[in-house]
Order: structure tokens, then C-alpha cells, then sequence
């Protein structure tokens, strides 16, 4: 009987899903779902979904930021924007 030399083959490990889920549940109350898929995507998920607790307002995430890093609400398109061009329109 002889020994084979050199490196042993690679094998993918069949008791591995490559398909899977993970759940992160954050301390403010929103939840995150991870999908995974390692036949398309080997190096993260392929979806993640994102529930927010009911009531939740973005600006409370904000508040703690300065007025530079804050994003602002534009009235008249409903589209957010930066501290420099809410100045200029005169929301701030």
C-alpha cells in the first residue's frame, strides 16, 4: 500500500448548508434578517431585511449627531438633504 504525497484534496463540506438565515435583534426594538446564499454570494448575504419597532422615527437616530452629519426633509420634493443645502433654503 502506498502513501500519497503531497497537499490531501479540497473537499466541500456537504454537512454545511450553503443556504441560511441569521437574526440580529438590536436594543432599540428593530430587527434584522440576514439571508445568505453561498453558491451566489461567498463573502456576505445575498438580502437583508429590516423591521423597524412601530413608532419609530428616523430623527430619533439622529439627534445625537451634529447639525453638519443630520440629514433634512425638503418640503418641496420630499427628498432628504444636507445641512449645507437645507441653509440655503432656509429650513434650518
Amino acid at each position: 500500500m502506498a502513501l500519497k504525497a503531497g497537499r490531501p484534496s479540497e473537499s466541500k463540506a456537504e454537512d454545511q448548508p450553503t443556504k441560511f438565515t441569521r437574526v440580529h435583534q438590536d436594543p432599540d426594538g428593530y430587527k434584522q434578517i440576514w439571508y445568505f446564499d453561498l453558491d451566489k454570494s461567498p463573502n456576505g448575504p445575498v438580502m437583508v431585511e429590516i423591521f423597524y419597532p412601530e413608532g419609530y422615527v428616523e430623527s430619533e437616530r439622529e439627534e445625537n449627531l451634529p447639525k453638519t452629519k443630520r440629514k433634512y426633509l425638503n418640503p418641496a420634493n420630499g427628498k432628504m438633504i444636507n445641512y449645507q443645502r437645507a441653509k440655503e433654503l432656509g429650513l434650518t
